[in-house]
């Protein structure tokens, strides 16, 4: 039997619609994924702040920027957890400053620089405390609030190293699929699935239960 034109057209949609069913079929069926576990030696380079207990089994690293209004908001969610879980928790900071956000690099940098006068934590909660004031002039007005030795700091912010460490974070973030602020993994996996602040508390506190 000859097909005309029309025949051949409608027949071919039937065999498209078909293979894309069969497909569709086929990757459904399939077993899901399970999440990838990445290692603590990889998540938790060494350099990195840390707070809690360095030897818990349980560990929560979150990537972070200073200038994201969100990554303030989680901020006292995660001091919270942190105290208290502190003997059973190792909470560990890195650096994710976006491009979008002026000032996100160089607030990593002063973070960092105040931590090699042994004032990470003090700047970390200092800077998202200012996050509405960040300005190219704020960084050694929050120096001065937290007394620190102003010629090291000013070295510290003109030092390279510093901005090659969070850049080195952030490239490392992207890598494994971070794409924002922000991005918190339990154990070596991502967390994900959560909306709110009790969404979150709650997931973290799970994951320590087990």
């Amino acid at each position: 039997m000859k097909l005309t034109g029309e025949s051949k057209f409608l027949l071919g949609i039937v065999v498209a619609t078909v293979a894309l069913i069969g497909g569709a079929i086929f990757l459904f069926s399939r077993p899901a994924t399970p999440p990838q576990t990445l290692s603590r030696e990889e998540l938790v380079p060494l350099g990195s702040y840390t707070k809690g207990n360095a030897s818990a089994s349980a560990y929560l690293v979150e990537f972070s920027d200073f200038q994201c209004p969100a990554c303030k908001a989680y901020q006292p969610v995660v001091d919270e957890l942190v105290e208290k879980h502190k003997d059973r928790l190792f909470f560990v900071y890195r650096h994710f400053p976006l491009d979008k956000h002026r000032y996100a690099i160089a607030a990593a940098i002063t973070a960092e620089a105040a931590g090699q006068q042994g004032k990470f934590w003090e700047m970390y909660a200092l800077l998202f405390e200012n996050q509405e004031k960040f300005s190219d002039s704020i960084w050694k007005d929050l120096a001065g609030e937290l007394s620190l030795d102003e010629k090291q700091f000013d070295q510290s912010l003109g030092s390279n190293n510093l901005k090659e460490k969070i850049l080195k974070d952030r490239d490392y973030g992207i890598a494994i699929g971070v794409n924002s602020t922000p991005t918190f993994f339990f154990n070596g996996r991502k967390l994900t699935n959560f909306s709110t602040f009790d969404e979150f508390r709650k997931m973290v506190e799970n994951e320590l239960s087990k």
